[in-house]
């Protein structure tokens, strides 16, 4: 788990220093000037909006904003194996939150319908409309994954 975070930390490390030396600014699409880019608790309701403050506030939680979520994707996409892709995954929920769209995209990733039941539930503890997650359900094409979910779903504590 510790290599898998070093490599994540250094491939991040890696596009954020080669978008700098090719002469591109990594923040180019942001517009810093109007909002503020504090995380603080305090900041949380200041006067200052993001962009997506919208679209990417339930309550009081900040999900993944969509520039990391496309980076987090790319991410994903440049792996070959699935396992190497279901142990990246987990690291990177592991330390965000997320909405149930955005789960849902994350599914597509996956090819087999067990990884995809796996990440669905991995998932949960870190999502912060959980009320929605029945939007999962036609990510499965087995009824039986349907089914698991659902009662993982309802038993979860």
């Amino acid at each position: 788990m510790k290599t898998i975070k070093s490599l994540l930390f250094a491939l991040s490390l890696f596009i954020f220093a080669n978008s700098v030396l090719s002469g591109n600014d990594p923040f180019e699409n942001r517009e810093t000037a109007n909002y503020c880019t504090c995380t603080c608790e305090a900041c949380k309701n200041c006067s200052h909006k993001e962009p997506d403050r919208e679209k990417g506030y339930y309550e009081d939680y900040r999900i993944m904003n969509k520039y990391d979520f496309a980076e987090f994707k790319q991410l994903i996409a440049d792996r070959t194996f699935e396992t190497t892709k279901m142990d990246m995954t987990k690291s990177v929920i592991d330390n965000n939150l997320f909405s149930t769209e955005q789960v849902k995209e994350i599914l597509t990733w996956f090819v087999f319908e067990s990884n995809k039941l796996d990440i669905a539930k991995y998932a949960f503890k870190n999502v912060v409309d959980r009320g929605n997650y029945y939007k999962l359900y036609n990510s499965f094409v087995f009824e039986s994954n349907v089914t698991d979910l659902d009662n993982f779903v309802k038993n979860y504590r």
